[in-house]
């Protein structure tokens, strides 16, 4: 069968041609977006100089001056009649942003990101989490896969399709007048389920919860019962494990794509931590959960007389939320409520976890610190009350990874770090003491040792100047991609729902340009 996709060296070369500034930082092709891409890779190299493009670079295949770093994007939405929609897409890593408003991070010692420093000073370079989500992502095709149920390994023989193509691009270039301009893929953002699915992947977090100790992370071996994933200790086991073999059977589809060598455990880094996905949407929701209903049972929310009762204790603990939403002006987008159905907690042997959305996470975040505080000193004996404190405060201070650039210097990756051990660590420790009493609370869940990784990670690059920034891979704007895309096709005709939705990506893409370009210069 024929299935229509953009093919990426289509996309990439119109955008050279026409919009070279959304590939190069904000920048036109020349002097300045060379010095961009040179001191990006030149610290890039400290970080991953196992990368082939390296090698290429070595060998005089290509020049990294005018070597573009991108990313690519995958996730399932929704379509009509309810159909999960494959949706594929590649993102520039530079932000467009070079030269807006300098950004200010929030760590002590503050640092400011801006365009003042020169092009290859390495803080100049932002990272591309701003302006309309067409701006940032490029379809390359988007499917119902159950309509081509009929039809197996369709979505890996699109990525392969995919992945030839931008390989070729990646070692043949595109030839803009007298000069070449190659592109290298830096890895592939998504959330843990989709990279189990295309990855093809043998040690996932889908290995939870069987009867063997099974690996669970593509990077290491944690899971495996020499090395368990719940050591969040400040050196695990698991780390003796890193990258010694792959994930996988047999390569995944994107083999093609210089990377790393594809039978090699280093190549799995190709599936990049996406920490939307791990914290907000993910270890955030079980701490919020686990913290609301251990709150309920130590009587926070009781005055006397009030019944005892789990369900109308959640009651009592939403109008209290509430009343802080609206003395600190804020609300939620996605809640109206708090109950056992939305802890997941059909009964007490349940783990619970909040089902929200990842901006609700942060809002509630901020009131358990509140309530933490305030309880912590009203009974300074309680054990509780600063650890919940500690837990809610570091996930909170972990969000800073957004208000810096692509790169860290050593005090903000230093910060960032420790937010993220305290986090992990606090979050066991209030594990432990719920097993302690009996409680069934604060589930050690995968994503509690993807978390770690982000804490190791940077620990294993504090001998450098400058860090690569965690939220590279962040998939807060890919979320929003995703939902323009689903909402594109479920407005258009099914009979032809492939080739409608690019079509109507295409023509909703160039107003967004257009309407981007005009607003730049009617500053």
């Amino acid at each position: 069968m024929v299935l229509p996709y953009l093919k990426p060296s289509d996309v990439l070369s119109y955008l050279l041609v026409n919009e070279p500034w959304i590939l190069l930082g904000g920048l036109k092709c020349g002097g300045g977006a060379e010095d961009l891409l040179k001191s990006f890779w030149r610290l890039y190299k400290l970080q991953h100089g196992s990368h082939e493009v390296f090698k290429m670079e070595s060998d005089n295949t290509i020049c990294l001056a005018r070597t573009i770093p991108i990313l690519l994007h995958g996730d399932g939405g929704r379509t009509q009649k309810k159909q999960p929609l494959e949706v594929v897409s590649l993102l520039p890593l530079l932000g467009v942003n070079t030269f807006e408003k300098a950004l200010k991070c929030s760590c002590p010692k503050t640092e400011t990101y801006s365009g003042k420093h020169g092009l290859s000073d390495p803080m100049v370079q932002r990272l591309n989490h701003q302006n309309h989500s067409y701006l940032t992502h490029f379809l390359l095709f988007a499917f119902p896969s159950k309509r081509f149920r009929l039809t197996p390994g369709l979505l890996q023989s699109m990525l392969e399709a995919v992945s030839k193509d931008l390989g070729n691009v990646c070692r043949n270039g595109i030839r803009m007048g007298d000069a070449v301009y190659n592109v290298a893929v830096v890895g592939m953002t998504g959330d843990l389920e989709y990279h189990a699915k295309i990855g093809l992947l043998t040690r996932s977090y889908q290995n939870v919860g069987r009867r063997n100790f099974l690996p669970i992370c593509p990077e290491c071996l944690a899971g495996d019962i020499r090395y368990p994933f719940e050591d969040v200790s400040s050196n695990p086991l698991w780390k003796q494990s890193l990258y010694r073999s792959p994930p996988w059977s047999q390569p995944p589809p994107f083999r093609f794509i210089p990377f790393e060598d594809w039978n090699s455990g280093a190549a799995s880094r190709f599936f990049m931590r996406d920490t939307f996905h791990i914290f907000r949407l993910g270890i955030a929701r079980n701490f919020i959960g686990s913290t609301i209903v251990l709150f309920c049972w130590n009587g926070v929310f009781d005055s006397d007389g009030d019944s005892l009762a789990l369900g109308n204790r959640l009651i009592r603990a939403w109008s209290s939320f509430m009343l802080w939403c609206d003395t600190q002006k804020v609300s939620p987008s996605g809640l109206r409520s708090f109950s056992k159905e939305k802890l997941h907690m059909p009964t007490t042997g349940s783990f619970p976890w909040l089902g929200c959305k990842g901006s609700d996470s942060i809002i509630i975040l901020k009131w358990l610190r509140f309530l933490s505080g305030l309880h912590g000193a009203l009974d300074p004996s309680s054990r509780v009350f600063p650890l919940t404190f500690k837990a809610a405060d570091n996930g909170l201070q972990f969000q800073s990874v957004h208000r810096h650039g692509i790169w860290l210097k050593p005090d903000c990756r230093d910060r960032i770090r420790r937010n993220a051990k305290d986090f992990v660590q606090t979050y066991a420790w209030l594990a432990d003491y719920a097993l302690q009493n009996g409680w069934q609370l604060y589930a050690m869940v995968p994503k509690i040792h993807a978390m770690d990784h982000i804490r190791v990670c940077l620990e294993q690059s504090s001998q450098n100047q400058y860090t690569l920034n965690p939220a590279i891979a962040d998939c807060s704007m890919s979320e929003d991609f995703i939902g323009r895309v689903s909402r594109q096709s479920r407005r258009i005709s099914y009979v032809q729902i492939v080739e409608n939705t690019l079509l109507a990506y295409k023509v909703k893409a160039r107003f967004v340009l257009q309407r981007f370009k005009k607003r730049k210069r009617d500053r």
